[in-house]
């Protein structure tokens, strides 16, 4: 091939990949890319340090923060108290059988004080027991129930409750995505497949990043985005919806053969009346009634739509988590459901 024809060879490989660069950005879905991500940059929230098991966790310390943040319908001023590596659920130091209270940012309290979370509240409800939270920001169900089970393999005390406060937004969490992933970068993230009847851990997957200049082509991360998918077995919503409910009754029977059980209490949100998110709450609802596992699905106050209203349940910086009201309600709750199901007997 001679100059000429390689000249225009190249003139129109540039082309069709500008052409295809355009289409993308004219037609896709912006792509994930980690310098388009504008995360608040609080300094004053726990610090997160990368765990082999469940890709992120507290940093095991005894600090304290000052968490504030704004928005739409105002500002949250709270502290957080970190013991251990955990939010603390008392002020002062506690014995007894464990109780562990484990979830996502919900379980954790983001943007509420240590005494507004749920878990400090139950622990008010329940002096018997030593209330732990191992709840963390962004965890899906797969990470909650692995730090629920490290601490009943590795604490002293005995663990009797493992209460896990689940959201089906958890479920999309579980399918370990690029979408999901980026969020966390560069921390990794267990991802769990169904086999058999079960469920098998396949690692940690993570956020594919080419670099900065890569980046920059919404063509390329697109389908580095999708290949990065496909490649990671990431499963479909469906699929995760199956995985979620196995995970549930796995470790169901991992708890109960260290003498403890568990009970899922279903948090309500803003958006959980949407039909997605109702036909994923009775699916995960029927399974875990199926094995004969406790559930909860709490009774909140409403508007005419269905909907919680932002106002009253929600911290005001972002009308997405719950705030003092709301886990005041739920954890008058669950100590009754869980009183009334023996399950709090000792």
């Amino acid at each position: 091939m001679g100059r000429k024809e390689l000249l225009l060879a190249g003139i129109a490989a540039v082309f069709a990949l500008s052409a295809d660069e355009l289409a993308a950005r004219l037609l896709l879905d912006p792509p994930l890319r980690l310098s388009e991500r504008h995360l608040g940059r609080n300094r004053a929230v726990p610090k997160h340090v990368a765990d082999a098991n469940l890709g992120w966790a507290l940093l095991s310390e005894n600090a304290k923060y000052r968490y504030q943040a704004s928005g739409k319908y105002g500002s949250v001023d709270a502290h957080y108290s970190i013991e251990n590596g955990h939010r603390a659920t008392a002020s002062h130091p506690l014995k007894g059988p464990l109780l562990i209270a484990t979830g996502c940012s919900f379980t954790f309290g983001m943007g509420v004080s240590d005494e507004d979370t749920w878990p400090w509240l139950l622990q008010e409800r329940l002096p018997g027991y030593h209330v732990v939270n191992t709840g963390v920001g962004g965890y899906g169900t797969d990470q909650a129930l692995l730090a629920a089970d490290q601490l009943v393999q590795h604490s002293t005390e005995p663990t009797r409750l493992v209460v896990l406060g689940f959201a089906d937004f958890q479920i999309d969490r579980n399918r370990s995505t690029q979408g999901m992933l980026y969020q966390q970068y560069p921390f990794g993230k267990p991802l769990f497949v169904a086999r058999g009847t079960g469920v098998q851990l396949s690692g940690l997957v993570r956020f594919w990043y080419p670099g900065s200049l890569l980046e920059h082509s919404v063509l390329f991360m697109e389908v580095l985005n999708r290949l990065a998918n496909i490649v990671n077995r990431a499963p479909s919503h469906e699929g995760a919806r199956e995985v979620t409910a196995r995970l549930m009754v796995e470790f169901a029977r991992r708890f109960q053969a260290r003498g403890a059980r568990l009970a899922v209490v279903l948090l309500p949100h803003a958006w959980d009346r949407s039909p997605v998110p109702k036909a994923d709450q009775k699916f995960i609802v029927d399974r875990l009634h199926a094995a004969g596992i406790p559930t909860l699905v709490p009774e909140f106050p409403r508007m005419a739509d269905g909907r919680l209203e932002a106002r009253r349940f929600f911290i005001p910086s972002d009308g997405i988590h719950p705030n003092g009201a709301y886990n005041l309600l739920l954890a008058d709750q669950v100590a009754k459901f869980l009183t009334c199901q023996r399950l709090s007997d000792k």
